[in-house]
């Protein structure tokens, strides 16, 4: 069932991914369809310079596709290392290859564009373990696809910015927003919303007060709102530390002082005792003497 979507609401999300993400240059054109595939791959999240780099290799490393398709993927892998490219990329070649020899006896790939987009979505969404990122590049760059890919990862931006249900899932979200995208978008607004995703709205560690959709964003708002809150509870028991450092700090100046008097009482009382001591003895001493005296007369 699709996802209800605010139109209103997706044409100022648009307007504003649009003023901070682009779509990034489309990899070379190749001479078939297969080749396309395949640089697409080395393309997504790559320069590309190192992508072209890594199609020359693997087409020089291995004599033609099938070769490369029952190499062992660290043999692939390493190839790709050498130019800069993630590993990765090497196990979702040989998954390609290996679904089209499954299901087309050949690399012939050029097969998948007489088939309506959502058989061809599906050919691909089919493969085990293909990232998303990888698929969309693919659809995008080889068939021209032109509906808004949705992956995990776009589902939860769209959840946060409140456009959709907190449960909505990702299938759901695409046939709702083929009724208020606009089919010329797709791929920019799916780049758009997969670098935000991404780079911006990630799972944990995202950073709502430096997000370009905040606006729009009720989500963000309320984590804002949280913030500020926690920020200010923070300088509030910060303040209360540093009140009663400075209370306790006085309270000790206070104790030492009184400590200091009470030593300094009783040092001059100690010193009167002595000094009537003295006096006391010098006063008895005389009374000896002057008894002595008499008593001698």
């Amino acid at each position: 069932m699709a996802e209800k979507i605010s139109i209103r609401k997706m044409r100022r999300l648009r307007s504003l991914l649009a003023k901070h993400y682009s779509v990034p240059a489309p990899p070379d054109p190749q001479e078939t369809t297969m080749e396309d595939v395949v640089m697409a791959v080395l393309w997504e999240d790559a320069p590309a310079s190192r992508a072209r780099l890594a199609f020359t290799n693997l087409t020089e490393e291995f004599v033609d596709w099938n070769e490369l398709r029952v190499s062992l993927t660290s043999e692939v892998a390493g190839v790709l290392a050498s130019c800069g490219l993630k590993e990765n990329k090497a196990v979702v070649l040989k998954r390609l290859l290996a679904k089209g020899i499954e299901e087309l006896d050949s690399f012939e790939f050029e097969r998948l564009k007489g088939l309506p987009r959502t058989k061809v979505r599906a050919w691909f969404g089919e493969i085990e373990g293909l990232p998303h990122a990888f698929m969309a590049a693919i659809l995008y760059y080889v068939y021209q696809y032109d509906r808004v890919l949705v992956s995990e990862d776009i589902a939860r931006v769209l959840q946060r910015l409140g456009l959709v249900k907190p449960d909505a899932q990702p299938r759901a979200i695409e046939i709702g927003l083929t009724k208020v995208a606009p089919a010329k978008e797709a791929h920019s607004l799916y780049r758009a919303l997969h670098q935000h995703a991404t780079g911006t709205c990630m799972r944990v560690g995202y950073d709502c007060p430096a997000c370009v959709l905040r606006a729009e964003c009720a989500h963000g708002k309320e984590r804002i709102a949280e913030i500020a809150a926690d920020k200010d509870a923070q300088r509030r028991a910060t303040a209360k530390a540093k009140r009663a450092e400075a209370a306790s700090k006085k309270a000790g100046k206070e104790k030492a002082a009184s400590r200091a008097t009470a030593r300094k009482a009783t040092a001059k009382k100690a010193t009167r005792t002595k000094a009537a001591g003295k006096k006391a003895a010098a006063k008895k001493t005389t009374t000896r003497k002057t008894a002595v005296r008499k008593r001698s007369r």
